[in-house]
């Protein structure tokens, strides 16, 4: 079986009040590439409705608010167990249903089977530790925009993935960069912290990249006590850090911890809280060691 390319889309959170919530992101350097209220643009199902925000800030990577009442009950049970929470990736394929049988061949169970929406075709697995991996394949003229891909605004913000944490990092490296093609570009098993990056990334053009961490800070390990090996933070990185953190928190994000040197990256960073609660890592700008 010829294995699909992946591409890194979005992340999802689930947030119960995106409209007065999304303030915050737009007051800190974001735009809204595109929104779904329920309107038929979008595929609605006999279980729930649509209520998607994405957001965007200086990359390929968006982030997409999704409110209650969510359309799916495997959905509706997520959130009765986490809450408003970082709940999946989102990957961008030619073939969805080559991608579905390529996952759940590879040690994948489903979480939505394939689903032919008409705007678009996809499914949800779960990976070999229960993340969610959503799939997408665009048919017809439907596609959520892509916006400037470089850094944006005075301090040169941009989102460039989300960090997941795992049981076995080692492991799911391994396993992400066999099944879905991936390619570590930044850090080490040994250092707790690995960037992922699918094919088409580009440090100059399309700096994209999922990472696998070991949890380490206490606001990680909380949130690890929480919720297990799911998504523990958006990750961000400023041309000019020491203007986006104060910005950041002038836009309305909470400290989680102040800026210090990450013992793991060797980075300058900062832990922000989002409104619906969901952490949040602003770095300095990293040089690949790949």
């Amino acid at each position: 079986m010829t294995a699909p390319t992946y591409y890194l889309h979005h992340v999802c959170i689930y947030d119960g009040e995106p409209r007065t919530n999304m303030w915050t992101w737009l007051k800190w350097y974001h735009a809204i590439p595109q929104y779904y209220w329920g309107g038929e643009e979008f595929h609605l199902t006999d279980q729930g409705h649509v209520d998607y925000t994405f957001l965007a800030c200086g990359s390929a990577f968006q982030v997409q608010l999704e409110a209650p009442p969510f359309q799916f009950e495997y959905e509706r049970n997520w959130a009765e167990r986490h809450g408003s929470g970082l709940n999946h990736v989102c990957w961008i394929v030619d073939s969805a249903k080559a991608s579905y049988d390529h996952l759940l061949a590879n040690g994948c169970k489903p979480a939505q089977e394939y689903t032919e929406f008409g705007v678009y075709n996809g499914f949800v697995a779960k990976d070999p530790e229960g993340r969610w991996i959503e799939i997408m394949e665009y048919v017809g003229d439907f596609k959520t925009p892509d916006v400037e891909f470089r850094p944006f605004g005075i301090p040169g913000l941009q989102m460039f993935g989300v960090t997941q944490f795992t049981n076995d990092l080692a492991g799911q490296v391994d396993w992400y960069c066999a099944v879905m093609d991936l390619r570590p570009i930044h850090g080490s098993v040994e250092s707790g912290i690995v960037y992922l990056a699918d094919r088409d990334y580009d440090a100059a053009s399309r700096n994209v990249a999922m990472i696998l961490a070991e949890p380490t800070s206490a606001a990680e390990l909380v949130e690890y006590e929480k919720h297990g090996a799911l998504i523990g933070a958006i990750d961000y990185q400023a041309v000019d850090f020491d203007r986006a953190y104060p910005d950041a928190l002038a836009a309305g994000f909470a400290e989680v911890s102040a800026p210090a040197l990450d013992a793991r990256t060797g980075l300058n960073t900062a832990v922000l809280r989002e409104p619906s609660g969901n952490l949040i890592n602003l770095r300095e700008v990293f040089t690949p060691n790949e």
